[in-house]
């Protein structure tokens, strides 16, 4: 881990995803939100029971835990080997978690639905390397599979941005500053813990619906629909929270 605020780590996410810091900033984040955005994918989406499920970028696997409750395969797929590690804790038959990088593909054609969610994308620091991860997904995908794909909606982010504010977890006081430069929103977060300063950087490609929908129609993804928020009411650029794309891999 870096402790030297004027470094720049080129891949910034392999170190901060696998800091204990990353989960105690976030650890307020709300289950019962995430579990209703699920069960409203699940329904709306009308998935089988014992469907094979990609969860891309699945963190410590509270997501691929509550799909798998659901009556769904699953593999649970991220980055980070310490978040991996805590998730294998809760393997069992038709729930597996492997280390892996989202821009590779995760079995070949193997899953009837990949989910990405809570803005797993946009890290890379390339359009060639977006690309890369969205046909590593196809990739991933049996014919006729889906991709659900949930994003920040950068638009209003960046109408929103608020430069500067401090979050206390215990004890610790991380000062976080957002700035936007070239497309990307980057947050720059400081603290000190037991008198040693540390220092990580959060950045993501300010994304927006176009964006994606190139993405898409280079691979032959096709749009079904796009959603604004968690309770799956239609996209709105200048209102809604979310950009979340149902697209389906051709036969």
């Amino acid at each position: 881990m870096n402790t030297d605020p004027d470094h720049k780590q080129p891949f910034w996410f392999e170190n901060w995803f696998d800091s204990e810091y990353y989960h105690l900033l976030y650890n307020n984040r709300n289950y019962a939100e995430a579990e209703l955005f699920i069960s409203n994918l699940i329904q709306f989406l009308q998935i089988p029971a014992e469907a094979n499920v990609l969860d891309l970028g699945c963190g410590k696997g509270r997501h691929s835990i509550y799909l798998h409750s659901k009556g769904l395969h699953v593999l649970g797929v991220d980055l980070s080997a310490n978040s991996i590690q805590s998730a294998k804790a809760f393997e069992t038959k038709g729930l597996k978690f492997q280390v892996g990088d989202m821009r590779e593909p995760q079995g070949n054609a193997e899953f009837d639905y990949v989910f990405n969610l809570f803005t797993s994308f946009g890290y890379f620091e390339s359009e060639e390397e977006n690309m890369k991860t969205i046909n590593a997904i196809s990739t991933s995908l049996k014919p006729g599979g889906i991709l659900v794909l949930d994003f920040m909606n950068a638009e209003k982010i960046k109408s929103n941005l608020k430069a500067y504010h401090e979050i206390e977890k215990d004890g610790i006081a991380f000062k976080i500053y957002k700035t936007i430069e070239n497309n990307v929103i980057s947050k720059k977060i400081s603290f000190s813990d037991q008198g040693k300063p540390w220092f990580f950087e959060e950045r993501v490609q300010a994304l927006e619906q176009d964006d994606f929908r190139k993405y898409f129609k280079e691979i032959q993804l096709k749009e079904l629909t796009v959603f604004g928020d968690y309770n799956l009411n239609s996209f709105s650029r200048t209102d809604s929270d979310r950009l979340i794309f149902v697209v389906r891999k051709a036969d």
